[in-house]
């Protein structure tokens, strides 16, 4: 009998429970699950199983949808040898999203489930049991986002996308987002397409709302303080929901996608990989150029800027310590600080080719190594004092990337304001200071100059730096229903 239940589940059971929407329940109803599903968890701890199936009995009562009760309910059952209930229980979470078969595998507390008719047939129609729950995920998805949304189903990253932006600019979105699960595939998670690694993944819903439908749905979500202050949420992937929901198509949008491809690779596995690597290669993709070849190149940010900042006054955070911060620590103390150092650091890894070789290694001695630390120093072949040394001086030598057009530097010559997600837009007619014409109007939405995106201010000011006043670059925009380009000569900013 194994003394103590893996813990991914009890987790994740109450990290759904914590962030219900203040719609779905009460208060009351809310810290009463809370607290039954730490009941739960402190009875697995100590193989109560009874009293485990009590709690979650009751929590059940509480969210009939939740999946994950009905998981650890069903585990509670299989150990005091209900097997034909469990599986009956495992088959109803599934029925309401849980999508990791790979778990159910693995899971010694189903040992005595997994040969039960129930559990067979489910892993005999896993591929149909994954396209109909993506199928339930977007008509859930569809109550929240209602009107003007497009549907568009893309097999091979097996997402559905549900939009409301232009289409042409989706199209060019959606093409942008293959170039990243490309350059992760090359890069970092080699088998993320591997045939069958990926038959059991679940598929992924993409929300790509207007502005005032994502503030609707921010604050259902995380209450008040997501749409207002310096708290804002631009945007997040809900691994138990299998969700993604970003309110632009730039930066957010390319770091919750990667979320999405971390999860996936790491769930095969069943990992769950702390948040400074999350967040570390997440970040690592909001920012990029491409090479010659058009492959996507992680560039230099106003994240890597901080780290620079950071540096300088001696208070980079060893390997060491920001390997092993809890979540609350890391999201916590410092947070901006934390995502820039992360990012920069597999940045780091990247521009010195071993980010993949530490990606494989890490996932393979996961077990041994949660944290990061010891496959590093395995693959740099370096104690992580000797790589806070040479990391040091790695950022101390980044160029910096301007924040914004000063006098002197390359400008389009034009007003910009931010826009709502799709891009920059032509905020005033455009009469340019030299008195030249160009064929831009105002209320034009600036999606990318010479193909490089420019979704944001922050990323339009980056890749304006990458120029010299006088260069002509092709400005791809949308006006109306059109995609259009323009020639521009850049001109020095007063």
């Amino acid at each position: 009998m194994h003394s103590r239940r893996p813990p991914f589940l009890v987790i994740l059971a109450l990290a759904i429970t914590a962030t219900l929407a203040p719609a779905q329940q009460d208060q009351e109803r809310r810290l009463l699950a809370n607290k039954l599903a730490q009941q739960a968890a402190e009875a697995f701890e100590k193989n109560d199983y009874p009293k485990a199936e009590q709690a979650l009995r009751r929590q059940l009562v509480l969210q009939p949808g939740n999946f994950v009760v009905m998981y650890n309910l069903g585990c509670a059952l299989a150990m005091q040898g209900e097997s034909e209930q469990a599986a009956d229980f495992i088959v109803r979470a599934v029925e309401h999203g849980f999508t990791d078969l790979a778990h159910v595998e693995r899971d010694p507390q189903l040992a005595s489930v997994r040969d039960e008719p129930a559990i067979r047939g489910l892993r005999d129609r896993w591929p149909e049991v994954l396209i109909a729950q993506a199928e339930n995920n977007l008509k859930d998805a569809q109550r929240t986002f209602a009107k003007g949304y497009e549907v568009t189903r893309d097999e091979h990253l097996k997402v559905i996308y549900l939009s409301s932006f232009n289409p042409k600019s989706f199209e060019a979105v959606r093409a942008e987002l293959a170039r990243i699960a490309e350059w992760s595939q090359a890069s970092l998670f080699p088998d993320l397409f591997d045939p069958g690694a990926s038959r059991d993944d679940a598929w992924v819903v993409v929300v790509l709302p207007g502005k005032s439908d994502f503030a609707s749905w921010a604050r259902a979500s995380f209450g008040n303080d997501a749409v207002q202050g310096n708290s804002m949420i631009a945007g997040s992937y809900m691994h138990d929901q299998k969700r993604l929901v970003a309110m632009d198509l730039g930066a957010t949008l390319r770091h919750e996608f990667l979320h999405a491809l971390h999860w996936r690779v790491s769930t095969r596995r069943g990992q769950a990989h702390p948040l400074w690597i999350l967040e570390g290669l997440g970040t690592l993709v909001e920012d990029y150029d491409l090479t010659a070849e058009g492959a996507l190149a992680p560039a230099v940010s106003w994240r890597t800027n901080t780290a620079k900042r950071i540096e300088k006054i001696n208070k980079l955070i060893p390997l060491a310590r920001l390997s092993s911060m809890t979540h609350a620590q890391f999201a916590g103390q410092r947070p901006l600080a934390n995502y820039a150092q992360s990012r920069a650091f597999f940045l780091y890894l990247q521009q010195r080719g071993v980010l993949r070789d530490w990606f494989t290694e890490y996932q393979g001695s996961f077990r041994e190594d949660r944290s990061g630390l010891a496959s590093l120093e395995r693959i740099l072949r370096r104690s992580h004092a000797e790589i806070d040394a040479d990391f040091k001086a790695w950022v101390r030598l980044l160029p910096a990337v301007p924040e914004e057009i000063k006098p002197g530097m390359a400008s389009l010559g034009v007003e910009v304001d931010a826009g709502s997600g799709e891009g920059p837009v032509i905020a005033a007619p455009p009469r340019r200071a030299d008195g030249s014409r160009i064929d831009l109007r105002l209320g034009d939405i600036i999606q990318a100059i010479d193909e490089r995106p420019t979704r944001d201010l922050a990323e339009l000011v980056r890749v304006l730096s990458g120029y010299e006043p006088g260069a002509e670059v092709t400005v791809s925009y949308r006006r109306g229903s059109l995609m259009r380009e323009a020639a521009v000569t850049l001109l020095r900013a007063p």
